[in-house]
């Protein structure tokens, strides 16, 4: 693989720091030297791409993923489906292009429809044979057996048993498929089965096996977590990333304060925000009891939101995007909610989205960051987004997309 030299940036690296003029260059897969100043260094023989004053940044990553549910900007579904595994895994390379295409050279995710397609589509885009991002795989979304708040029936769900010895089996048979992350529903999902975010959905015995079965199998696990008590067991037993978590109160945001070293929440405004303007139109979110609950489940995350900055933990970018009334394609969106609703500035919001990202994928000695010695996942952005954040929304301001050292996108720009 030739070397790159990209010129005519400012730099925003993902540090925080204001941006800066300057001039990268890569050689295979990782960055080699960055260089300040207007003047830029001898390029040999090395393909240049001119930024045209663009802003040079990481690649962004979504930490809560959802490549399987079947909807992009670019397909719409009525609702996600039972696939079998072949076709999850069409439907996972769709959307991991989609998600490369806005931006996103990273994702975690949070769950799978079947957690071999997912491996399998992983594996593709690590070698180059598909675009898409870098990808921590999900067991599907673990909710109690049998059917009683069942949100989607994916294949084998039926088969899973809810009790300690069950929870634990469950975890070490995703395990053992490849699966990095397990998620585990801890709450209900108010959407689809009106006033069960509120709804505890294990018993505590249940969390814990889960736990050890994980740090026996060396693998993550993902809380989808909205109660006080949900979110301290979850962090009891060692899971690593929470999602959701609104109705936090005091206690509970003193837990996740406590553990904030050890986890990431990951508050997915970008649903909340879905639910409201376009879910209904899907028949989801139609009674005026489940507006009113969305309502009050917005009003709460903006609290939660604003108290996490405050208390300096690691809130990550990712708003369960893949519904057909919240597509991927739209996962830069949760930029501006950061904004809005969470008190961010632009910088902090981008900061998010990369340098926390790396630390999320487990990758922070080399993701997340502009720096020698880390991996080639880049973007030149038309405009400065550390002034307007919106600009990370549209695909068009993206001039050069760059993942593992392949341009994706910005040949034009190339010389």
């Amino acid at each position: 693989m030739t070397a790159t030299v990209i010129k005519n940036v400012k730099i925003f690296d993902g540090s925080g720091e204001a941006p800066f003029p300057g001039s990268v260059r890569i050689e295979a897969n990782r960055i080699v030297a960055v260089d300040r100043g207007e003047k830029s260094p001898a390029s040999g023989d090395a393909r240049v791409i001119d930024g045209e004053g663009g802003t040079l940044m990481p690649g962004m990553v979504d930490a809560h993923a959802h490549l399987a549910l079947g909807t992009s900007v670019e397909t719409l579904t009525k609702k996600p489906g039972n696939h079998p595994a072949e076709t999850l895994a069409l439907i996972e390379a769709h959307c991991g292009r989609v998600m490369l295409d806005h931006g996103f050279t990273s994702a975690y995710s949070g769950g799978s429809g079947s957690v071999e397609a997912e491996v399998a589509v992983k594996e593709a885009f690590d070698a180059g044979w598909l675009p898409g991002p870098r990808l921590v795989t999900s067991s599907f979304e673990r909710m109690p057996g049998g059917p009683v708040g069942l949100v989607f029936k994916f294949p084998g769900y039926e088969t899973r048993k809810s009790h300690p010895e069950g929870i634990g089996a469950f975890v070490e048979e995703m395990a053992d498929k490849g699966a990095q992350a397990v998620k585990f529903l801890l709450n209900g999902v108010s959407a689809f089965d009106p006033g069960k975010n509120t709804t505890e959905q294990f018993y505590d015995e249940e969390v814990m096996a889960a736990g050890e079965a994980a740090r026996r199998k060396g693998v993550w696990l993902t809380a989808h977590c909205y109660t006080p008590h949900s979110i301290k067991l979850a962090i009891a037993a060692g899971f690593r990333t929470l999602y959701h978590c609104n109705y936090a109160d005091e206690e509970a945001l003193d837990a996740i304060e406590a553990a904030k070293d050890s986890i990431f929440v990951g508050l997915a405004p970008g649903i909340e925000e879905s639910h409201v303007l376009r879910a209904k139109k899907f028949g989801v979110m139609a009674s005026p009891e489940q507006v009113e609950e969305q309502d009050s489940a917005i009003e709460h995350i903006k609290v939660t939101g604003n108290e996490l900055r405050k208390r300096g933990v690691r809130s990550v970018i990712g708003g369960d995007y893949g519904f057909p009334w919240n597509p991927v394609g739209l996962n830069a969106r949760d930029l501006e909610l950061f904004v809005d609703w969470f008190g961010y500035t632009p910088t902090e919001a981008l900061v998010a989205a990369t340098k926390l990202g790396g630390q999320i994928m487990d990758m922070e000695d080399e993701l997340g960051l502009i720096k020698p010695g880390y991996l080639a996942d880049v973007l030149v952005v038309r405009g400065d987004p550390a002034e307007d954040i919106a600009l990370m929304t549209k695909k068009e301001n993206l001039a050069v997309i760059m993942k593992d050292g392949r341009l994706h996108k910005g040949e034009r720009l190339t010389h």
